[in-house]
């Protein structure tokens, strides 16, 4: 059980919304709107003959999440009885601010380490007007992936799951859920799905801490977006086709550190940007109020 929450404070109004469903079966629903939400989308792609593999099957792959919304509207709708707001989306949205805070300043650290290190040399991608069109375009879809994500994981599974059996355990389960959804993933690998657990820590640790998604949902949409379609990473193991910049990786550049297939999320560096966030973000929500009641 869990300690008495101060309602009045972020973490504790976050909390308090909490739905009645049991934490184990939240965390297994969790898995199951973004596995099977998916599907909508992606099955009749590829009867139609979609590469899945191509740019456009990646594209698809965004605009899968939709169904994901739907799924988790229609449970919290008919099942638990409450309003899709109660997961975390009545908080101040200029919250967003932080999360793209966040995503820029780690996907810099990348950037610049790999290139001052010799690993990767970024080059203006060749896109003309109608190509950064659809550049910017693709935000949307970002901002509908990242956030269904968000609203499943850090909303849905890691409130339910917090609200019954602590804050760590649920800080734990979504990260476990986040990294096992991405194990499938091109280039997946130890260093790669630990960054991804990681990425789930301290996404739980900004929900905590503002006491809302939207800081959240903020880093998830501008990390990938910016990650693929200006830096011209892979993304989770996904390549789109077209961005800003694209990349020359030396003959003698290391996987651990480049990322390798999955992207910047792949990378070591990245894993010590994360443990700071991780460490900076542990010690705002300890020090907000009320936070050492959880």
């Amino acid at each position: 059980m869990t300690s008495p929450v101060q309602q009045s404070t972020p973490t504790g109004h976050f909390l308090a919304q909490a739905g009645p469903t049991h934490p184990g079966l939240v965390a297994i629903l969790g898995a199951c709107f973004i596995a099977v939400g998916q599907l909508f989308v992606q099955i009749p792609a590829q009867l139609v003959g979609v590469d899945t593999a191509s740019s456009r099957g990646t594209v698809l792959l965004l605009a899968s999440f939709v169904p994901v919304w739907v799924l988790l509207w229609a449970w919290l709708r008919l099942a638990e009885h409450r309003p899709l707001r109660r997961i975390g989306l009545d908080g101040r949205r200029t919250d967003l601010l932080i999360g793209l805070g966040i995503a820029f300043a780690i996907l810099a650290v990348d950037a610049v380490v790999m290139a001052a290190s010799g690993q990767v040399r970024f080059h203006w991608g060749g896109s003309g007007v109608t190509g950064i069109a659809v550049i910017i375009a693709i935000l949307v879809l970002f901002a509908i992936q990242g956030s269904a994500e968000e609203a499943v994981l850090r909303g849905f599974v890691m409130q339910g799951v917090c609200a019954r059996w602590g804050v760590w355990a649920g800080l734990l389960i979504q990260a476990v859920v986040f990294a096992v959804l991405h194990g499938s993933n091109p280039g997946a690998g130890p260093v790669a799905l630990g960054n991804v657990a990681a990425f789930g820590i301290m996404l739980g640790l900004l929900v905590l801490w503002r006491g809302n998604l939207w800081a959240a949902m903020g880093f998830h949409a501008v990390w990938n977006w910016a990650q693929g379609m200006v830096l011209g990473y892979d993304v989770s193991g996904l390549s789109f086709g077209h961005s800003v910049l694209s990349q020359t990786t030396s003959p003698s550049a290391s996987a651990v550190v480049t990322g390798g297939a999955f992207g910047a999320e792949g990378s070591v560096i990245t894993l010590v940007a994360l443990i700071l966030a991780i460490i900076a973000l542990g010690w705002a929500w300890r020090r907000s109020p009320g936070a050492s009641g959880h």
